[in-house]
């Protein structure tokens, strides 16, 4: 008895930690069939004091299960004696206490493990996720695809500043030799749906690029009141304190369709998608200037929308994920998660009649995974089916 009652235990131990395994479920069936009375009063005795006085949930729609195979059991077993009404009662709180939270968590796994298939139609493969690439116009209108240029190898030199890529994949402008230029051009750095990018602007302003994305910029800001970017779609920008001829600092402006920000020396990012209902610029350090409406501080967000602007308290961290090259599942919508993976991994999406608009998200995933991956855990949710066509993907209840 005292080999069972210690194997007896260690399944307990572990069903406590959700370990027990569907093997072990069945095993400790058995052997609570093989005991006698009292044996089985000692354990449970030992059981309810541990357990005790934690309510298990559903414990009424599982217990004739839970019965019936361990009457099944015991009756299969030649016996001289017969089962006292108090020992039942022990009995079927062993049941309640030891499997029905086993059995849930079972249950739930598998019905997870199934809900996270995704349907990939014959002829087509997962999706790699997007990488590093852009198209650099030059102010000539020549067109550069930086992921064709050559790391510390291949130089571009125009109006004084010579534009090369490094060997992490970051663009940058040095300036050429020590004589500032009167004349600028503008440059302009696209990213496609399925790309990213870095790039150092000439006053060494970090500028992150999220897929689908661009930002234009002087190659040179030395005889500017103010440093003007044009942005579309998403940015974080790391902004480098720089002082203009006069000794004043410089301000740094991000203009899009809804918003221009201003800026002296702070992070900060914007999210200016067309297909967004809303323009959104949350700040992590330092200050900024919200059209003439708002001054945002750190940990607040200003969103625009048609002619409206608010100013929120949010989680910065859930508004750059995609710096940080993740998803965010938790706090963006069905819908705004959904044009995120879009942009990401460069395919349409569907919804079929039966697709709700709103789906219960939660939890963080690598933006390094494959796209079926993202799907999964968005379909573990229980509340949505997904099926990979090709680069379409069908959304269904």
């Amino acid at each position: 008895m005292e080999h069972k009652n210690q194997n007896l235990h260690s399944i307990y131990s572990k069903f406590l930690d959700n370990r027990l395994s569907a093997k072990e479920i069945s095993e400790l069936l058995q052997e609570m069939g093989h005991i006698s009375d009292d044996e089985l009063e000692q354990m449970v005795a030992e059981f309810m004091d541990e357990r005790e006085p934690h309510p298990v949930p559903g414990e009424e729609e599982s217990l004739d299960r839970i019965l019936l195979s361990i009457r099944n059991l015991r009756l299969s077993e030649p016996s001289n004696y017969k089962i006292s009404f108090k020992i039942y009662r022990r009995w079927i709180a062993a049941a309640v206490v030891l499997l029905v939270p086993a059995l849930v968590f079972f249950m739930f796994s598998q019905r997870a493990k199934n809900a996270g298939h995704i349907e990939i139609a014959a002829g087509s493969v997962d999706i790699a996720p997007g990488r590093d690439r852009a198209t650099l116009k030059l102010a000539n209108g020549t067109e550069v695809y930086l992921d064709t240029l050559h790391a510390g190898q291949d130089k571009i030199k125009q109006y004084g500043a010579s534009i090369s890529k490094q060997g992490n994949g970051e663009l940058v402008y040095m300036k050429l030799g020590d004589s500032e230029t009167d004349v600028v051009g503008y440059n302009t750095i696209s990213t496609p749906r399925g790309g990213r990018y870095k790039v150092l602007l000439p006053d060494s302003t970090q500028v992150w690029l999220n897929a689908s994305s661009s930002i234009t910029y002087p190659t040179s800001f030395a005889h500017a009141d103010a440093r003007l970017i044009k942005l579309e779609g998403e940015a974080y920008f790391a902004v480098k304190k720089v002082l203009d001829g006069k000794g004043k600092l410089q301000p740094f402006i991000v203009s899009t369709d809804r918003q221009k920000v201003t800026v002296l020396g702070t992070h900060f990012n914007v999210n200016a998608y067309a297909d967004e209902s809303s323009v959104r610029t949350t700040l992590l350090e330092g200050r900024v200037q919200v059209n003439s409406d708002a001054i945002l501080r750190p940990g607040q967000q200003a969103i625009s929308f048609n002619k409206t602007l608010e100013v929120r308290d949010v989680d910065t961290t859930a508004f750059v994920d995609w710096k940080n090259n993740e998803f965010n599942l938790k706090t963006s919508d069905f819908r705004t998660t959904m044009r995120k993976i879009a942009r990401w991994y460069d395919v349409e999406i569907i919804y079929d009649e039966s697709a709700p608009s709103t789906v219960k998200l939660g939890g963080w995933i690598s933006r390094d995974k494959n796209i079926s991956s993202v799907l999964k855990l968005i379909q573990k949710t229980g509340g949505v089916h997904f099926k990979l066509e090709g680069r379409r993907v069908t959304v269904t209840k």
